[in-house]
């Protein structure tokens, strides 16, 4: 049966399936000659099923602990006939149900990323150009983290050592004097660099949507007269400093033109701001750094008075409230004050603790329908090495799971202290996805690999689907938790991201309401993973190819009850994850970073900045290895980083000779003791080892080794407390 390439690119159902859900479809980007999307869109189609591991875990600097950094896995496999075959395994199973139709479609995702601020235009300023070409790409190229829902300050925050607006009219941040035109309104220094580095930016990356948030109005703009005001011990007996720390309603005219000059300023230095709030966190009136208490009256009085219609007239979406999930009176009131002509969409904070509560976006949902939701800010501090850290997949899947179609970490890059900072208080323990240790070092933290399962794999578009069984654990309690998020992308593709809080691995086998095909593969122990999924036209299309044991070419593996273990097709990827042809679990062999290698091939992993060295099989049982009898995690080879700033390479290389080698993707060897060193690897010879990625041989003596990615990394794991 042949299949159209049209027909495989065609939407699963209409738009106007999610008529009760807000679209994304007008929301703008901030411009730039970068590429657009990446995988899993209509040009960068998933085509084989693949599957990406991080480990929770963050490893203690200077020890032989080794982990997965958006890995390869192993991928999951297509059951026919729903017939699991790990009958033998004693991985814990789970049955995960995705509702694929139009009833289980939900709001549309727009993307996920971290926040600009003034702490990382200075540390990136400190790197050697080579190096901050390349950390922009890390973290918005395609091959990097392609990030594309960026939040921005206006004028300065705690993470800015310099404190500033952008009309102080003054000698100093707080002695300015009333400037009711903004007749001296300027970006300055600070403020221009913040909007250069933005339009490089857009050199890399053509589709972010990037939204600003002031910390504080200027100061002579506020009750008190001060952008920051003073620190006060007992702030039960000192309320009054809620309302001298707060916007002053005479200067309101000038706070709606202070928004449009900032927009306007930003696209004379090439940059198209596609979103604002009008005060990050307007609940909090704390002295001791940049805030300003903003009333839900005064916001929409704000609206009303003109800067939705100045905003709209910019292609510029207003973003209601922007603070934490235990308020939401407020965008109600601001819904309620000013209407859902002028309120584009609400964003809320993650510091509710221990885990907001992100229902109150359903609640919100059912009153505002139309209203966009996303999840602006969510900081990860107090991280320890030698801890498990989830933080990222614990605020973004809830959120994303009930409603948000976008979320932002903060913050995106400081020096190794935690800073450039506020002298005048602010968060000093607030991880971010870079350190710039120096002129010639940058490291990536946990809180990179993990916002990369979503920005990497989840495109601008994708219909966020209902997972209506498999979801276990809850927000308040740090263990026993198995979160879902279930995209499917505009290539009709599904990316499946799992957050895997529990010591044992999952067996999962996913299945979609109206779809006849189910997944089935493992999730470790103490991971996220994500699952790119082809699209159900394209499974056909392929599996129509690999009807005869004949056929060559299908890249799905082919399970069912009559051939539990024979691929149909090449062969070069796994029947079942773990399983043997009589359906038994398999055990699985791993290397610790001092073992010694049998090949020595150094293999790029594609999506990473990391090289596997591949080692052959350890005794079974061996320190590292599963028993037999038990399923085996992902892929367990011994990982290194050949440089801080590796490149992605997917190749395909063949070694031939009595003793030939493959080094690379879906490389094989032609010779009587060849190896596969990656990713599907086989040798037909007799003596032939695939060193990984559920490589198999051919041979008498075949060995079929799995290993663990990963990377020697100094990072930071753990929770800390609520940053407010």
């Amino acid at each position: 049966m042949a299949v159209a390439l049209s027909a495989l690119l065609l939407p699963v159902f209409s738009r106007s399936a999610l008529a009760v859900w807000p679209s994304i479809e007008d929301y703008g980007s901030s411009g730039g000659s970068g590429p657009v999307g990446g995988i899993g869109d209509e040009q960068h189609p998933v085509t084989e099923p693949l599957s990406f591991v991080t480990d929770s875990l963050i490893p203690i600097p200077g020890t032989n602990t080794s982990t997965r950094q958006l890995a390869r896995g192993v991928p999951p496999v297509l059951l026919q006939n729903n017939q699991s075959q790990a009958s033998g395994c004693s991985a814990v199973r789970r049955s995960v149900v995705v509702d694929a139709t139009q009833n289980g479609a939900q709001q549309e995702m727009l993307g996920f990323g971290s926040a600009w601020t003034d702490s990382a235009v200075e540390v990136f300023d400190e790197l050697e150009e080579p190096l901050r070409r390349q950390v922009m790409n890390d973290l918005f190229g395609q091959d990097g983290n392609n990030q594309g829902f960026m939040r921005h300050t206006i004028g300065s925050s705690d993470l800015s050592y310099h404190q500033y607006s952008y009309d102080d009219n003054g000698p100093g941040f707080n002695q300015g004097q009333p400037d009711p035109t903004l007749a001296n309104f300027g970006l300055g220094p600070y403020g221009t660099r913040m909007a250069e580095y933005t339009a490089m930016m857009g050199e890399i990356k053509g589709d972010v949507f990037l939204f600003g948030a002031p910390w504080s109005l200027p100061g002579w703009m506020k009750n008190n007269g001060l952008f920051v005001a003073p620190t006060v011990s007992d702030y039960s007996t000192s309320t009054h400093f809620l309302w001298n720390n707060s916007l002053n309603p005479e200067y309101i005219p000038s706070a709606i033109q202070y928004f449009a000059r900032y927009v306007d300023a930003f696209k004379e230095k090439g940059v198209t701001i596609n979103g604002v709030s009008a005060q990050n966190e307007p609940l909090n009136y704390i002295g001791g750094t940049t805030t300003m208490y903003l009333d839900a009256v005064d916001e929409a009085n704000m609206l009303l008075r003109g800067l939705g219609g100045l905003m709209h007239q910019r292609d510029v979406k207003f973003m209601a409230y922007d603070h934490n999930t235990d308020q939401p009176v407020y965008p109600a009131r601001v819904l309620q004050g000013a209407g859902t002509d002028n309120v584009d969409a609400i964003a809320w904070h993650c510091y509710q603790g221990p885990v907001a509560d992100y229902a109150v976006l359903d609640d919100l949902h059912l009153f505002s329908p139309k209203t966009v939701q996303f999840m602006t800010e969510c900081s990860n501090t107090g991280a320890t090495a030698g801890s498990t850290n989830y933080w990222v997949a614990q605020n973004f899947i809830p959120a994303v799971q009930h409603g948000a179609s976008g979320a932002s970490m903060w913050v995106m890059a400081t020096n190794e202290n935690y800073g450039p900072r506020s002298p005048y208080g602010g968060c000093d323990t607030c991880l971010p996805s870079i350190f710039v240790n120096s002129s010639s070092h940058y490291e990536k933290t946990i809180d990179y690999y993990m916002i990369g399962h979503f920005s990497r794999f989840i495109r601008r578009g994708a219909i966020n689907h209902q997972v209506v069984s498999g979801n276990t654990g809850t927000g308040t309690s740090w263990s026993s938790q198995f979160w879902i998020l279930a995209e499917r992308n505009p290539d009709g593709g599904w990316a499946v991201v799992m957050m895997n809080n529990n010591p044992d691995d999952q067996l999962v086998t996913l299945s979609f309401i109206g779809s006849l095909n189910v997944w089935e593969g493992t999730v470790p122990a103490e991971t996220v993973v994500t699952w790119m999924l082809p699209s159900d036209a394209r499974v056909a299309a392929n599996s129509s190819l690999a009807s005869g044991a004949e056929s060559s070419g299908a890249p799905y593996s082919l399970t069912n009850s009559t051939s539990p273990g024979s691929p149909t097709g090449s062969g070069i990827f796994p029947t079942a994850t773990g399983v043997s042809s009589d359906g038994t679990c398999v055990a699985s062999t791993a290397t610790s970073s001092s073992s010694s290698s049998s090949s020595g091939t150094n293999i790029p992993v594609p999506n990473t900045d990391q090289v596997i060295i591949t080692a052959g099989p350890g005794p079974t049982g061996a320190s590292g290895g599963s028993d037999e009898g038990v399923c085996p995690t992902a892929p367990q080879a011994t990982v290194t980083v050949s440089s801080p700033y590796g490149g992605d390479h997917d190749g395909q290389g063949q070694g031939h000779g009595s003793d030939g080698q493959a080094g690379d993707p879906y490389g094989h060897g032609q010779g009587p003791s060849e190896q596969a060193g990656d990713h599907g690897g086989y040798g037909p010879g007799p003596h032939e080892q695939a060193d990984d990625h559920a490589g198999h041989g051919q041979g008498p003596r075949k060995h079929g080794g799995h290993g663990r990615h990963g990377g020697h990394r100094h990072g930071w794991g753990g929770h800390g407390p609520p940053h407010h």
